[in-house]
């Protein structure tokens, strides 16, 4: 008996070990992988820096402002909508087979547990 508990012991702990090693190195895979996609912030700060197109900075604020405006006007002009209104317009368009059925299942909902 002991025997046994000793070998399900061992294949449990190589299992766990092959686990948690897996996890270590695909964590170790991922840092790796950022560390050669992140460019370092040395190198983006010099760039920033260096951008000989202030005007175009302008222009997309411009139209940040515009397309901000935009979404508000057609926010104000939609028509309210209620909470239900995709529910009852469901509901007016099924056919007479699904409404047959959902009848039937309510129906069988209904008496269900109950002793005749």
């Amino acid at each position: 008996m002991f025997e046994t508990l000793k070998q399900g012991l061992l294949i449990t702990a190589v299992g766990m070990g092959i686990v948690f090693a897996m996890i270590l190195v695909i964590w170790a895979i991922m840092a790796l992988l950022v560390r050669l996609t992140n460019r370092p912030e040395q190198e983006e700060a010099a760039q920033e820096t260096a951008s000989p197109e202030p005007a175009m900075e302008a222009s997309t604020g411009d139209a940040a402002a515009l397309a901000a405006a935009i979404a508000v006007a057609y926010a104000l002009s939609a028509k309210p909508k209620t909470a239900f209104a995709g529910e009852t317009q469901s509901i007016q368009t099924g056919s007479v087979w699904l409404t047959a059925g959902r009848a039937q299942q309510v129906a069988q909902q209904i008496n269900r547990g109950r002793s005749a």
